[in-house]
Formats: C-alpha cells, structure tokens, sequence
C-alpha cells in the first residue's frame, strides 16, 4: 500500500499491489506535472503498472487525476451508482474553487456494489457502502489483510465532513458504527486525508463516533 498526498485538498491518494505487477489505485487526485511526476516515479520504482481505479465517493479532490489516469492508461473510474450525481457535479466545484481539471472521463459500466467482492490477483477487496459524507460512499476492506481504504468517514480523532450536498450527520454516524466499528480492532483505516489510525483506536477515542456510544454525533 502507498499513500501519496496530493492537490490543494491535500487529498491521500492510495495505491494497493495485486501480487503481480498491478496497481490499483483508489481516489487519484494528482492536479499538477509535478504530481503527476510523482506518482509515476512511485509506480515505476517498484515496476508497477495501473489496472483499475476504484472511487471511495466522487467529491473534487478525490477524482483530479482521473483523466490523466483514463489518457495515459484507458482506466475508466468505477463509483457507487448513488454517487454519479456526485462525479458530475465535479467540474462546477472545480470552478467554485478555482481549481483546473481537465474533463472528467465516462465512469466504468461496472458500479461498486455494497457487499461486493473484487478480485486483482491476489488482492481480494469487499466493498461496503457507507454513506453520510456524501450519498454513494464506499470503503474498502483488505480480504486476508488489515488494511481499509477508508475514503473520508473516518479519520484520526474526527469523522468526515457532512455539510456538502448529499451530506447526512446521523448517516454518517450509523455508517461509522454498524460498518467500519464492526471490523477488528487491528484494522488499519487509511484516509483521504490525514494519518492512518486503526478502528480500535477510534472506538475507544474518537470524540464525535465511538465505541461506546457517547461521542458528540450519537444518542
């Protein structure tokens, strides 16, 4: 697993190995040649070459690189099917910020499905739908690891952001537990932005979701 952090959003861009020379990379959002530079210096070091994108949700930061993904290597991103809306919207946030992107590619015919199990060589993911920062959310859990790809639901000591469109606070709290504090305690969450932390961690300090019910968006 790499993390690279990218764009004005300092957005963690994370890359998985399939055991066989493939990378899948999850929420890309490098916006400069520097960055660009970057992440293929990355990959090329350890003779990886891309084979899949896989979106967490479609917010700006996390879907920049997209395009340069989709022209250098013909990868179309897949997303939850509740978050097409979200990946069109994209372009009018990149203008409300002020921040180039060049137009975003058809999303893949293949939609992430909660519950799903997606095979790359020997890396086995379950996808989990977890709503609330944005309405097609997803996570995904390492099958024989500890990783998760945890997009932006949970983070070190804080919970993603609930007040963009789609966003729901109580969604998000239940996401966080009946889904993500349901996993193993080891399970290393890597987020969009930020540390990793592990859902142990969380469960017993996280201020607004824990695990014993009493953080600020529960009760």
């Amino acid at each position: 697993m790499i993390s690279m952090a990218f764009n004005a959003f300092s957005e963690n861009t994370m890359v998985l190995h399939d055991g066989s020379g493939g990378a899948i990379v999850c929420d890309p959002g490098m916006s400069t040649p520097e960055e660009w530079d970057r992440f293929e210096r990355e990959l090329a070091g350890r003779c990886w070459v891309p084979r899949a994108v896989l979106l967490t949700h479609a917010h700006l930061d996390h879907v920049l690189g997209c395009a340069g993904l989709y022209d250098r290597y013909g990868l179309r991103p897949r997303v939850h099917e509740a978050d097409h809306v979200t990946y069109a919207m994209a372009p009018r946030a990149a203008e409300l910020y002020g921040v180039p992107m060049a137009p975003l590619p058809d999303l893949d015919s293949e939609p992430l499905v909660d519950g799903s199990q997606l095979v790359f060589g020997d890396l086995h993911l379950t996808v989990r739908w977890t709503p609330g920062h944005a309405p097609g959310h997803v996570v995904l859990v390492e099958e024989g690891g500890v990783n998760v790809v945890g997009g932006d639901v949970l983070f070190r000591g804080s919970v993603g952001r609930t007040d963009l469109p789609g966003g729901d606070a109580p969604t998000l709290a239940k996401s966080i537990e009946t889904v993500l504090y349901a996993l193993s305690d080891d399970r290393v969450v890597w987020p969009g932005h930020g540390p990793t932390t592990t859902i142990g961690q969380e469960k017993a300090t996280n201020p607004f979701v824990n695990g014993a019910g009493t953080g600020m968006m529960q009760g």
